[in-house]
């Protein structure tokens, strides 16, 4: 386990459901400590409260490391406070295993994009019959910073409330043209940045996203994979591998 997970490593974590019809909560922790088979881990922080969560509690944990993103299910053992820093040691209760869903795979990205809140009208319209609603000229502006087939991140000036259903609009650049991605998303998580006190964190999950445009979402993150590959390689805008 030690090879693959490390100090500093990102955590989401998720409840594990007691039926399909329990909503899916998500928590951001990170590896601070490696301790023989436990992990010492910051306690998770949901709109600016910390989540005591209690020993005894199992979930799912999703690593990201160098190698990848890595899963399996956790036990909560203990839980304190270590200076200023709320903590709490896990243990792995199931193997580490990579984690291979291609939608999960997060792209780091910078892009504009555009968003609102549903009206009420505009929510049952789109939980009855899955309507997304038409663009507007009253929307507020953001930068995405990472996106997957799942959802995306987004950074705005104010936060947003957690559960709120949201109209994004983003463009992106592919090689069969520029287009506008218009989705709706469910705001999982806002924190306040640690690095700017006037810019917030949202986590955002594609709610009734069609096939067809997941899986545009999902070919142009393995687009932009690809050129940042050949840009490591030294292989884009014509360059060549002289060898030298």
């Amino acid at each position: 386990m030690d090879r693959i997970l490390s100090v500093g490593n990102k955590i989401e974590l998720s409840k594990i459901k007691k039926n399909k019809d329990d909503d899916a909560v998500t928590y951001v922790s990170q590896i601070l400590d490696m301790k023989d088979e436990k992990i010492v881990a910051a306690m998770p922080i949901s709109e600016g409260h910390i989540v005591p969560i209690e020993p005894g509690s199992r979930m799912h944990a999703y690593f990201y490391t160098v190698k990848g993103i890595f899963s399996c299910e956790i036990l909560v053992t203990e839980r304190g406070k270590e200076g200023n820093i709320y903590i709490m040691e896990v243990e792995c209760t199931t193997e580490l295993k990579k984690f291979q869903r291609r939608q999960f795979y997060r792209l780091p990205c910078t892009i504009e994009g555009y968003f609102r809140k549903l009206t009420d009208t505009e929510l049952l319209r789109f939980q009855h019959d899955n309507i997304v609603p038409e663009d507007t000229q009253d929307v507020d502006k953001g930068i995405i910073v990472d996106i997957s087939g799942g959802g995306l991140r987004i950074m705005t000036e104010k936060p947003l409330e957690k559960n709120n259903y949201i109209y994004i609009r983003f463009p992106v650049e592919m090689n069969i043209g520029n287009r506008d991605i218009e989705v709706v998303g469910r705001v999982i998580l806002s924190l306040e940045s640690p690095n700017r006190k006037d810019c917030y964190d949202n986590r955002i999950q594609f709610k009734g996203i069609s096939h067809e445009l997941r899986e545009t979402v999902v070919k142009y993150i393995f687009e932009q994979q690809r050129i940042i590959q050949r840009k490591e390689r030294g292989e884009y805008f014509g360059k060549e591998n002289t060898g030298n």
